[in-house]
């Protein structure tokens, strides 16, 4: 019988976050990300696969909102973990991949331009062989599309982060750094259909190199 793929994919905080634009406002990053994941999703499918995504309004429901930034964040990201793990125990965990799509951006986050560039891939700081699998898939897709990769060593296109949506969740999981928001020549590119065609098939390329190496 053949094996039954189920892909989460993750959006991008929620519109409430500070900070998570370009200074410009052209880019939104949880815009933006909601709609790659849009059309990622039917790609997807196209091969087989069974796709879900963690979370897809752009806010938080009415009740969960709070003018605590910090317990905002807390319930947004449990609410994320918990539709990963449910997902995972329907499934079988061993059948699951979380990746999380985000765009990067330089400290100290203070709404200018910036010179750090490229794309990056993250998995936890528990994270196991498989997520390790998973990065370094995405990586090569990324750098097969002509992307700048960026990496923490040169035989590592992995970024170790304390990461509570990589850390706690049960399937193997990775968050992808999709270029930074606060870089002009990065959100021109983004922007762009070319850019936004890189992005959607790295992802699914990246994703189909893993499961041809399971």
């Amino acid at each position: 019988m053949r094996k039954i793929w189920v892909i989460i994919l993750g959006t991008p905080h929620r519109l409430r976050e500070p900070g998570k634009q370009s200074p410009d406002g052209r880019l939104k990053e949880c815009v933006y990300g909601r709609e790659i994941v849009c059309e990622l999703k039917p790609k997807l499918e196209a091969y087989g696969l069974k796709v879900f995504t963690d979370y897809e309004p752009l806010d938080l429901p009415k009740d969960m909102q709070t003018a605590n930034v910090a317990r905002e964040r807390e319930r947004e990201l449990r609410m994320r973990v918990d539709v990963v793990n449910q997902l995972c125990r329907e499934y079988g965990k061993e059948n699951c991949l979380y990746v999380s799509l985000h765009c990067n951006g330089s400290p100290p986050n203070d709404g200018k331009w910036h010179q750090p560039n490229g794309w990056q891939v993250n998995v936890g700081t528990k994270a196991g062989s498989q997520s390790k699998l998973l990065a370094g898939c995405l990586a090569e897709a990324a750098k097969d599309n002509g992307l700048y990769v960026r990496k923490p060593q040169k035989s590592q296109p992995y970024w170790p982060q304390n990461l509570y949506v990589l850390n706690q969740t049960a399937c193997p999981a990775v968050l992808t750094e999709n270029l930074f928001q606060d870089n002009l020549d990065d959100v021109d590119f983004l922007l762009s259909d070319e850019g936004r065609h890189v992005i959607e098939r790295l992802h699914v390329e990246g994703i189909l190199k893993y499961i041809e190496r399971k």
